[in-house]
């Protein structure tokens, strides 16, 4: 019985592991809401004053726009 609700959390913490990994690969913009919605909750419950500064650091990260040709890597600073 305990052997199959540990089998199963640990299932559900890889699936969500690699479906937070693939929305943030797919959706970049998923990013940032994510950063925002975690520091107005961290807010809403108190969390630690240091928490929720780095939270509310990586969505203002995350609202900058990009600049050049998308922001590119390995761009050599012209448009392709």
């Amino acid at each position: 019985m305990i052997e199959t609700i540990v089998e199963t959390i640990v299932i559900v913490t890889i699936v969500t592991a690699s479906a937070l990994y693939w929305v943030r690969r797919l959706v970049p913009a998923s990013h940032g809401m994510f950063w925002r919605t975690s520091a107005d909750m961290l807010r809403v419950i108190h969390a630690p004053r240091p928490l929720r500064d780095r939270a509310t650091r990586r969505a203002r990260q995350t609202e900058k726009r990009p600049t050049g040709c998308g922001a590119c890597t390995k761009c050599g600073g012209g448009c392709h």
